[in-house]
């Protein structure tokens, strides 16, 4: 292969945003699940700090993951109507939305360096976060069928 060719190869090679954003919102929802759960047990309230660093993340890398999911399911995909698509692209909305909300709702509520300590936020915060998670596992579950089936 000589120069020309693989500089034409490299140049021609398309990236697959959708893929590579799509694992960080997970990362993100799934470390503020588990942060919470140790502040829960644990009580530091550094592990509360670490959930809300990490929702704040998940909830910024939702929109680009979202954006690049509805741009290749209308370039690659031709915006077909079909019930696989329909659901993976209400359950990205759902979870960008109830992220939103979770968040300003910690941090509006509660600041975001400060310890919630009222006991029943903690719990409201993680069923948020297990919500997130629950979204992301069905957003796998799709997205599995759409590429391995």
């Amino acid at each position: 292969m000589d120069m020309s060719s693989l500089s034409r190869a490299v140049l021609s090679y398309k990236i697959h945003w959708h893929i590579i954003l799509v694992h960080f919102p997970i990362s993100f929802f799934l470390a503020a699940f588990i942060f919470q759960i140790l502040h829960l047990f644990m009580y530091p309230a550094c592990f509360e700090l670490s959930t809300n660093v990490s929702l704040a993340a998940g909830t910024v890398m939702m929109i680009p993951t979202t954006w690049s999911g509805w741009s290749s399911w209308k370039d690659n995909y031709k915006g077909a109507k079909v019930v696989l698509f329909r659901r993976k692209i209400v359950t990205a909305f759902l979870m960008l939305g109830f992220s939103l909300g979770l968040s300003l709702w910690r941090f509006i509520g509660f600041g975001f360096f400060m310890e919630a300590y009222v006991n029943p936020a903690h719990w409201i915060y993680l069923a948020g976060n297990t919500l997130l998670i629950l979204g992301a596992v069905i957003e796998g579950y799709y997205g599995g069928r759409l590429n391995h089936r």
